[in-house]
């Protein structure tokens, strides 16, 4: 049975792009079917972070509009063929797609796909509730400080309140100190907090700069942040996978704060 996720976070710059990017390859890579649809018209991002910057021809608002059909706005990501990307309009107002157009979209993706995750913008305004409107669950993404806290809190009782259940989290950029095992971790601290179960923990890593200087998805890479996006995958799926995991860096790497020994890591490894 199909599923629709939307992605948000009630503040901008939390890494929301950045997990609906890599959660839709990862379920791509286990075999899923999946559509990302970027719904951050004006701003729209997805297409570069998984290097198809050159490859979008129609977008979310020409599918809302009639200007195409639907299957010449789905994209197929390099990465990995199960996975395609619908892009947003970046010369439209977040009004140009509606709440009703999404949730025609998305019905109509759910005949194709085994999962539609929805990228959606900052903030709670008109963007939110047009990216809300087609989805049967959310993910609220928030980093472990007091004003992404009261964001995710708004985004939360919104989603709510629009008749959608109680949203998962997902802490982000989570300081490796802050994972001891030998105390309560901070994210569970957050997640009592704001009263959401917990889908996945992301430690703070600098790897996930390089892969978007290189234009190479994260889990592509060997590295800590790309193992907790593919863990949160496995949770999502219904694995019994743990919420976090300790990766300690290399003592030299430690020692001079050079950038650790990376490989890429290609589809099926």
């Amino acid at each position: 049975m199909s599923e629709a996720l939307v992605i948000t976070s009630g503040k901008g710059g939390v890494g929301k792009s950045t997990l609906a990017a890599n959660l839709s390859l990862s379920l791509a890579d286990g075999g899923q079917r999946v559509v990302l649809i970027d719904a951050d018209t004006g701003l729209r991002n997805l297409d570069v972070l998984l290097g198809m910057e050159n490859q979008v021809v129609y977008d979310l608002t020409d599918v809302a509009e009639g200007v195409c059909r639907l299957k010449q706005a789905l994209v197929k990501v390099k990465h990995n063929e199960k996975l395609c990307l619908i892009a947003a309009a970046q010369m439209r107002d977040s009004g140009s797609v509606t709440p009703a157009q999404m949730k025609d979209i998305v019905g109509k993706l759910k005949e194709q796909f085994d999962w539609i995750i929805i990228d959606c913008p900052a903030g709670v305004d008109r963007g939110f509730r047009t990216a809300i409107a087609g989805a049967d669950r959310a993910v609220i993404v928030a980093l472990n400080d007091a004003i992404s806290v009261r964001d995710a809190e708004r985004a939360g009782a919104l989603i709510v309140k629009a008749g959608l259940p109680k949203p998962m989290l997902v802490c982000n950029r989570m300081l490796p100190e802050k994972l001891r095992k030998d105390e309560t971790p901070a994210w569970q601290k957050l997640g009592e907090r704001l009263d959401m179960q917990v889908l996945g923990v992301v430690p703070e890593d600098e790897e996930i700069r390089y892969a978007l200087q290189e234009g190479t998805p994260v889990v592509r890479c060997d590295c800590a942040a790309g193992a907790a996006f593919i863990r949160i995958a496995r949770r999502l799926k219904g694995e019994t996978v743990p919420v976090a995991e300790i990766r300690e860096k290399g003592f030299f790497a430690r020692l001079f704060g050079r950038k650790p020994v990376r490989k890429e890591v290609k589809h099926g490894e």
